[in-house]
C-alpha cells in the first residue's frame, strides 16, 4: 500500500512519538465514510497492548455498516 507523503515533514511524527501516543491514550477518533459516501467520525474507546490496537465497538449500527462498506477494512 502506497499512502501519500506529507507536506509539512516537520509536523510528521516520528514513530516513537506515535507509540507514545498510543500507549499513553485510551481514546481517539475514528473517521470512516458513511451514508452516500460522507464523513463520518465518531470518538472510540482503545486499547494498545504489544504492537496492536484494540477496538470494543457494537456487531451492528452505523460504524459497522462504514467499517464493513470500505474493501481496505477486511
Amino acid at each position: 500500500m502506497s499512502l501519500e507523503k506529507m507536506r509539512r515533514k516537520c509536523q510528521q511524527l516520528t514513530d516513537e512519538e506515535r507509540m507514545a501516543i498510543l500507549q499513553k491514550a485510551t481514546a481517539g477518533t475514528l473517521a470512516l465514510l458513511g451514508d452516500n459516501d460522507y464523513p463520518y467520525a465518531v470518538p472510540i474507546s482503545y486499547a494498545y497492548r504489544e504492537g496492536k490496537q484494540y477496538f470494543r465497538i457494537a456487531l451492528a449500527g452505523h460504524k459497522v455498516d462504514a467499517i464493513r462498506k470500505c474493501a481496505k477494512g477486511t
